[in-house]
């Protein structure tokens, strides 16, 4: 009777260690799983912003008006002109904080509303 009392401990010690593990194991799975979550939402967060300076740096080149920023972006646009050559710094902005810029130059004489662009050295 002895021996199956030992062998029942033993048994009952063997589950508590396996429920350790699984809870071990579950836990880091959870903080991968958060932490995807968290670096999908930058991504997503990065594409929209490139999209929204490419779409800015289109309607400056055309003369048209900004395109909306989606709710919680915001555009901010400098623009300068020397020598014939119109230049723009787009920044993108998620609350606060800074996420894309994109500096483009263009030449408005040569196409009217389709200006050509110029790569910046």
């Amino acid at each position: 009777m002895k021996e199956s009392g030992s062998r029942f401990s033993l048994f009952l010690m063997e589950l508590v260690i396996d429920l350790f593990l699984f809870v071990l194991c579950a836990a880091v799975c959870v903080g991968l799983l958060l932490h995807a979550r968290s670096m999908s939402l930058e991504s997503t967060r990065l594409t929209q912003a490139v999209y929204l300076a490419q779409s800015a740096a289109e309607a400056l080149r055309a003369g048209d008006a900004l395109p909306q920023a989606p709710e919680g972006y915001r555009c901010q646009v400098s623009q300068g002109e020397e020598d014939g050559l119109s230049t723009a710094e787009i920044e993108i902005f998620w609350g606060d904080t800074s996420l894309y810029t994109l500096e483009t130059s263009w030449v408005p004489a040569l196409g009217g509303n389709s200006g050509e662009e110029v790569a910046l050295p």
